[in-house]
């Protein structure tokens, strides 16, 4: 049998007590500095967060067995501990319920924590929140009276003037004004939510001699009616007076490159078919009026801005007021 001595009393090391902690963890050991007392709690929020967690260890401790056992089988193959059960339990982040109709319940701290959340994209009292492009964000600050308003598909929500008597709200639609940078023959515009639009060329030009015309859509964009004879068309000039059927609406008077200038208001968008009145001159000194309609049903949901024989536009600028 071996016999164990022990160091003579003037051979022995100094003590490790105070020093240094040697334990073991999973069958590892493992050599720390002598934890050091820890102080009273500097703030009311450490002192609160030191007694809830006495106080919960302490409820998790003495539990009663049905919900210590229904805690085992929760974490059981988690890494979870029973007690983080009953503490969450303890901090009302555990369990939502269900009523006969199908709504949850959740808990006031469930609450807060996303309320919480939910501050950092705003934080002033009256903010609401809008889906834009890339994110969730609050619209851009509108002014007493304003209303939240839906400017269709693919646009975020955002204040605007009520609707005034009658029930109109004009605005310049979303995507315009326009200033033409010599890169596209064409623009698509969303005018679903509206029942008329006044559109306005301001010294458009194109990259060679050209003219503006105007295609209807109703699917959304998908496609633009452009039939031989899917427009009406009136004009009147100085020169003569025509009434033809055509594949687009014409708002220019003469091909040229620079300087063509138009006012066009299209009404009936929503139902029926639309119709349209304009005033168009260009730099030869010659000026049309138009009186036309779309020899189709609407709704319009969409217009197409678009040089006649696919040159890009590269100046003035294209503005265009709804109404709705």
């Amino acid at each position: 049998m071996a016999i164990i001595r022990t160091i003579p009393r003037k051979g022995r090391r100094p003590a490790l007590t105070g020093r240094l902690m040697i334990d073991t963890v999973r069958g590892v050991l493992r050599v720390r500095k002598w934890p050091k007392k820890r102080g009273k709690p500097k703030s009311a929020l450490q002192r609160f967060w030191v007694d809830w967690f006495r106080q919960a260890n302490r409820l998790a401790k003495y539990a009663d067995g049905m919900s210590q056992a229904r805690a085992i089988e929760m974490t059981k193959g988690s890494g979870m501990y029973p007690r983080d059960v009953l503490l969450k339990a303890m901090r009302g982040r555990l369990y939502f319920w269900t009523t006969p109709d199908g709504w949850k319940w959740y808990s006031m701290a469930a609450i807060g924590d996303i309320s919480e959340s939910l501050d950092v994209l705003a934080q002033t009292v009256g903010d609401v929140l809008v889906r834009a492009a890339d994110r969730w964000r609050a619209p851009p600050t509108g002014i007493l009276g304003d209303v939240l308003t839906n400017k269709g598909p693919g646009n975020p929500a955002a204040w605007a003037t009520p609707a005034g008597p009658g029930g109109i709200v004009q605005e310049a639609i979303a995507g315009t004004p326009i200033v033409p940078d010599n890169t596209v023959n064409s623009y698509d515009l969303d005018v679903s939510a509206y029942a008329q639009i006044v559109i306005t060329l301001d010294g458009v030009g194109f990259a060679a001699s050209d003219f503006t015309t105007l295609r209807l859509s109703t699917d959304g964009g998908i496609t633009f009616h452009a039939g031989a004879a899917d427009y009406w068309e009136a004009f009147v000039t100085k020169a003569a007076d025509q009434r033809a059927t055509a594949a687009q609406l014409v708002l220019a008077n003469a091909q040229t490159t620079t300087g063509h200038n138009a006012d066009a208001v299209v009404t009936n968008l929503r139902a029926g078919r639309c119709e349209a009145a304009y005033m168009a001159a260009s730099p030869v000194g010659d000026i049309r009026t138009v009186r036309s309609h779309a020899n189709f049903n609407g709704p319009i949901t969409d217009i197409r801005l678009k040089s006649n024989v696919g040159n890009n536009f590269n100046a003035g600028t294209v503005r265009i007021v709804g109404l709705r």
